[in-house]
């Protein structure tokens, strides 16, 4: 190709890099939508990663991924699945055996929730929400835990149970219930922290 070709060519790409670079600051790129990833937060001195929601990545390089830094201490070790909520519309996040609903405007503005567990069969699980500010909703979110696997006689005096930091025991979530035919256990939360599933008395899991 003659040089003066070769220099028109380079001038061209250049044009078009630029270009496709700078969509993404136009007016009308498209706008963010709520997105759920998976993640995994290993063991160790702040470290964590993050993937789709098809791919789960444990790593101990340091330092941590906005927006997990503030979820870190207490999903360490756990499996967690995290989701960017929009207040106004809600939303829905699964990990494992747990699933909970937000409805909209349970909160104002923005936030990351987030659920771990120790294995996608654990028996309780963690629930944060970033801002930690937005721990407290307008509207109750419902958690609901899939109990297939225990008896129907068994699984009727089952409820959804709050873990107590300062009295480090198991409480019963008021209003929890079980729907028999689906061999689920639900209650309705007005603050996240870690739950339970279990008999009434207190004693959680099976």
């Amino acid at each position: 190709m003659p040089r003066t070709h070769r220099v028109l060519a380079s001038v061209v790409l250049g044009v078009m890099i630029g270009g496709l670079a700078g969509c993404g600051q136009m007016t009308t790129a498209p706008e963010p939508q709520a997105t759920t990833s998976a993640v995994t937060v290993a063991p160790g001195n702040g470290s964590a990663a993050t993937a789709t929601s098809t791919n789960s990545i444990s790593t101990t390089t340091q330092g941590l991924l906005s927006p997990l830094e503030s979820l870190t201490l207490s999903l360490v070790g756990l499996l967690v699945r995290t989701l960017n909520l929009v207040g106004s519309l809600g939303g829905t996040l699964t990990q494992g055996r747990w699933n909970v609903v937000v409805p909209p405007n349970a909160i104002q503005g923005t936030a990351t929730v987030a659920i771990g567990v120790s294995s996608e069969a654990s028996s309780d699980c963690q629930l944060e929400i970033m801002p930690a500010t937005k721990n407290h909703f307008n509207v109750p979110v419902v958690l609901t835990v899939d109990c297939s696997s225990v008896p129907p006689d068994k699984l009727a005096g089952y409820v959804i149970l709050w873990f107590n930091p300062a009295t480090r025991r198991w409480v019963p979530v008021e209003g929890s219930k079980v729907d028999l035919v689906r061999k689920t256990v639900s209650a309705p939360l007005l603050h996240f922290s870690r739950y339970s599933v279990g008999p009434a008395d207190g004693k959680a899991g099976w």
